[in-house]
């Protein structure tokens, strides 16, 4: 049963894609955000970003989510930024140690990152200015700790997806070529 991460900086569109894909195939939806402690949404709210440190609980916890819906051979899907190559590691493995092989089978674990023109982020990010905890100033902060891997050997288990011009249908396709439901 697949495990689906929709990962990418903040308006990517991770929620709206993560809640179709969801509601087609019936799969748990995991929001990462409400799995923050409000210390990390106090300071997102504040325009402050967020450290290692701050995330690294935050990780472990959406790494024991995922363990569970794998235990229990059920499908699920999560938005989570997933910026990081350290950070994807966690999410698999529960540890940044990338020399520990975690309990999720890779075969089922699919990271989807979400990528867009700054432009396209920053009309986004002003559209929903109100509806979302996240500082609008933050999303330089997130280009710049985005890590994309380099090649297919890097992250066998993670796939970009560039939605500039697409429509939700066309990345959701896309998304679903991927996954091959």
């Amino acid at each position: 049963m697949p495990i689906v991460i929709i990962g990418g900086v903040t308006a990517t569109g991770k929620t709206t894609t993560a809640k179709k894909l969801g509601d087609l195939y019936n799969w748990d939806y995991i929001e990462a955000d409400e799995y923050h402690p409000q210390a990390n949404i106090d300071k997102m709210h504040a325009g402050i970003a967020l450290t290692d440190e701050d995330r690294l609980p935050w990780l472990r916890k959406l790494h024991e989510q995922l363990e569970k819906y794998s235990s229990l051979n059920q499908s699920c899907i999560i938005t989570c930024s997933a910026l990081k190559k350290t950070y994807r590691q966690i999410l698999l493995t529960g540890t940044s140690d990338p020399d520990i092989k975690g309990k999720l089978p890779t075969e089922d674990f699919y990271l989807i990152m979400l990528t867009l023109s700054r432009d396209e982020l920053h009309k986004r990010l002003l559209q929903r200015q109100t509806e979302h905890f996240m500082n609008p100033a933050l999303l330089e902060s997130q280009l710049d700790t985005l890590e994309l891997p380099k090649n297919d050997e890097d992250e066998p288990h993670m796939y970009i997806v560039n939605c500039d011009g697409l429509t939700l249908d066309d990345i959701v396709h896309k998304i679903q070529n991927i996954v091959k439901q």
